[in-house]
């Protein structure tokens, strides 16, 4: 049953894998660098809580984020979650605004218990997100007696980063598990940017930026349980992500154009040119008579040092394709959410109703055209609804509506909200019954 079951979802990890692939989920402009625009990482469970994971701990939620949670899943359920998003941006940029809209699919993760205080776990998640195409118009100077010319610049991203991974967690002492998560990133990014010319005698000039990633990624997690009174816990959890140098080949093409036709180019590579942060976190969690949840989180990727490939002018004028450390900053993230569920013990369809709200705060890991890049605000709400019907009653639909603004450094910098629908599914199933007969 057990090896079926994993079958079934590994089919399932790559249809979605799939779908995923065929949209970028994002129209921000600031995908344009770095390795695009993070993902969320929130799933069903704490969608409506501003993200919170790393001390959320219970038998029926699969917690990716720490991997020491998957001890605690029940030992006759299995877990299936799967999430999406439905999204309205509004972006402004001088007085002029645009409002795209997007759908993506966020998780997809499935989870059971292995052994007696061992949980294992399988997923797969968008890790970043590049889609923009945006254009702009600057007039020339005339400098040769022939007239005022303007030049058009046109800037083109698409791409994206998936992440699949597995895990397991473990209770060896009571109150006491650790976990760990291997995964596997990869994908592929291309930015373009073109200059065309008014008069059609003066060639035009591109230059695309690409190039592929795929390496492995290794978390580990730790969650302590500690009793503070005869209705109240709290739970300590750790994390940390291992970082590296990713053995992957990054190209820069300088290309002359005319009438659309390419008339030359230069192709420049860079070997080890890409570089995996490690990150660690730290969150607690404080849970009343299965009622009050509330859980305090931070995080941080250091960015700070790793390796991106730039294109360098120096003093003199002159520019050099090179791998630098000064196109990234280390990324923060604080969140606070909190879950009330009136009386998980009740027999009535509204006791056990989960109601959820949530807030975080993130700065960026990404320098923009030599500032900081767009800190991130983000505000939620959401519910829980329970399915029940005489197959079961501990599954879930997880619906959250979620405010984001995306506020720049710099003043003339294009400003970004976002309103999202978040939509989750949480089945949660006694697959493992033992049948009797009599």
């Amino acid at each position: 049953m057990k090896k079926n079951n994993v079958i079934l979802t590994l089919a399932a990890l790559v249809c979605c894998s799939t779908l995923w692939a065929q949209t970028s989920g994002n129209n921000s402009p600031y995908s344009r660098y770095g390795w695009g625009t993070l993902a969320d990482e929130s799933q069903s469970f704490n969608i409506g809580m501003g993200g919170v994971s790393l001390g959320m701990r219970s038998p029926g939620i699969i917690n990716r984020m720490n991997p020491a949670a998957y001890s605690a899943i029940d030992s006759l359920t299995f877990l299936f979650d799967i999430g999406a998003t439905l999204s309205t941006a509004h972006m402004t940029y001088n007085g002029t605004s645009v409002n795209p809209q997007n759908s993506r699919l966020d998780h997809v993760d499935a989870a059971f218990r292995l052994f007696k205080h061992v949980g294992i776990a399988i997923g797969f998640r968008p890790f970043s997100y590049i889609g923009y195409n945006f254009a702009s118009s600057a007039k020339m100077t005339d400098i040769d007696g022939y007239g005022e010319r303007t030049a058009t610049y046109t800037y083109l991203g698409e791409g994206g980063l998936r992440h699949v991974y597995g895990g397991l967690g473990w209770e060896p002492l009571k109150n006491f598990s650790i976990g760990a998560n291997v995964g596997y990133l990869w994908g592929d990014y291309s930015h373009s940017s073109t200059v065309a010319f008014s008069e059609t005698t003066i060639q035009s000039l591109r230059r695309n930026y690409n190039g592929e990633i795929n390496t492995y990624t290794l978390d580990f997690g730790v969650q302590y349980t500690q009793r503070l009174s005869k209705k109240t816990t709290a739970t300590l959890g750790l994390t940390a992500g291992l970082g590296h140098k990713i053995d992957q080949q990054a190209r820069f093409i300088n290309q002359k154009l005319n009438s659309g036709t390419t008339t030359g180019a230069d192709t420049l590579r860079l070997d080890d040119a890409h570089e995996l942060p490690s990150t660690f976190g730290a969150g607690i969690a404080v849970n009343h008579d299965d009622r009050w949840t509330v859980a305090l989180d931070y995080t941080c990727q250091l960015w700070k040092d790793c390796r991106s490939p730039q294109l360098v002018t120096d003093n003199n004028g002159t520019q050099t394709y090179q791998i630098t450390k000064n196109a990234f900053q280390n990324r923060q993230k604080i969140a606070l959410g909190g879950q009330y569920v009136p009386n998980p013990t009740g027999i009535r369809f509204k006791d056990h109703i989960s109601y959820r709200a949530g807030v975080s705060y993130a700065t960026p890991y990404c320098r923009v055209d030599g500032h900081d890049g767009p800190k991130t605000y983000t505000a939620s709400v959401g519910i829980g609804l329970p399915i029940i019907n005489k197959y079961s009653n501990r599954s879930m639909v997880n619906i959250a509506l979620e405010y984001q603004r995306v506020e720049p450094s710099v003043s003339h910098s294009i400003r970004e909200q976002y309103f999202s629908l978040r939509l989750g599914l949480m089945f949660n199933a006694r697959w493992f019954n033992k049948w009797k007969f009599e």
